[in-house]
């Protein structure tokens, strides 16, 4: 059985439950993002998710726990640092976007 030391080799353990940890808070924390920008006269870029996915927490979570443990069993955790860097600049991105509304409607 694959153990998480195996999968991340060059890491030590406690990083690698961080990076699963840091994936799946950000996901969640962009569906919230989606959730704001939606009611605020946004849309959803990602045509797999859509209007109706894009902003529930708990199934933006499941996906990325699932891409994690995907991730996770084919020995591939490595990339879970590109993937948190590319969904960091997506939260910042509809951080920024939100607070822009806001500044511009006052």
């Amino acid at each position: 059985m694959t153990t998480l030391r195996s999968v991340f080799h060059d890491v030590d353990l406690t990083e690698a439950v961080v990076l699963c940890v840091v994936f799946i808070g950000l996901n969640m924390l962009d569906a919230r993002l989606t959730e704001v920008a939606v009611r605020l006269g946004s849309y959803e870029l990602n045509p797999l998710l859509g209007a109706r996915f894009a902003s529930s927490i708990a199934f933006k979570g499941l996906i990325s726990a699932a891409l994690v443990l995907t991730l996770v069993i084919f020995k591939r955790g490595a990339l879970l640092k590109p993937l948190n860097l590319g969904m960091f600049l997506i939260c910042a991105w509809n951080g920024l976007a939100i607070w822009s509304w806001y500044v511009g409607s006052s």
